[in-house]
């Protein structure tokens, strides 16, 4: 299934979820939307120059149409289409978190093999650490986006992936990460979209928005 992931820089936060609420909203009324969710940045953890992430999974017409953005002189949009390259589940049985980790790798295509040998090291580390949930790691699909690759995790907390992060034994894979220019937060998910049927008539399709507190 196709991905839309947009990178977002707004002066108005407040304007831009609520734009962003609402034309998800109509685009859930595609046949093949899916789902959408919206990440706020709320802590930088290295260079990550947006406030918000956005996540659109659906068929092409739904990823390939504009980015869903009601006022550009407030807002500015990068769009990266992707695919699904890898999904990451923990081995505990928690469901809930409110903590997600959003990296943007700024990559060339040339150094998506070298740096997806490093997310499979490092991989281990993290999924065996209380607190991780899931993570998805996106491949964009053009060769010339700036965006190679783009990693969304979720963890129960804020603190158990700083936890992680800072453990001795992650420095190795840390240090390696130094080489590339990434942009890793810890953000919330302030919004989703998600629907719960594809009728015939695209009128009727069953969703919902909710908006989601910090």
């Amino acid at each position: 299934m196709p991905y839309a992931i947009d990178v977002i820089t707004t002066s108005d936060r407040a304007n831009l979820v609520s734009a962003w609420c609402h034309a998800m909203e109509d685009l859930a009324h595609c046949p093949g939307f899916v789902t959408a969710e919206l990440f706020e940045m709320k802590r930088d953890i290295r260079n990550a120059h947006y406030d918000f992430v956005g996540v659109i999974e659906g068929d092409a017409t739904v990823c390939e149409s504009d980015a869903p953005i009601a006022e550009p002189a407030l807002h500015t949009v990068e769009r990266t289409l992707c695919r699904l390259e890898i999904r990451l589940d923990g081995t505990s049985d928690h469901c809930d978190g409110h903590s997600w980790m959003v990296n943007p790798f700024e990559i060339t295509n040339a150094q998506i093999p070298e740096v997806l040998d490093m997310w499979d090291k490092a991989k281990d580390h993290m999924v065996a650490k209380e607190g991780f949930i899931n993570a998805r790691l996106f491949r964009a699909r053009s060769e010339t986006a700036r965006y190679g690759l783009i990693n969304v995790a979720h963890w129960r907390s804020a603190e158990f992936f700083m936890a992680a992060l800072d453990d001795k034994a992650y420095v190795r894979h840390r240090e390696r990460s130094m080489n590339y220019s990434l942009h890793p937060s810890l953000c919330s998910r302030v919004a989703a979209v998600f629907t719960t049927d594809v009728p015939a008539h695209p009128r009727s399709l069953a969703s919902r928005a909710e908006r989601v507190g910090p």
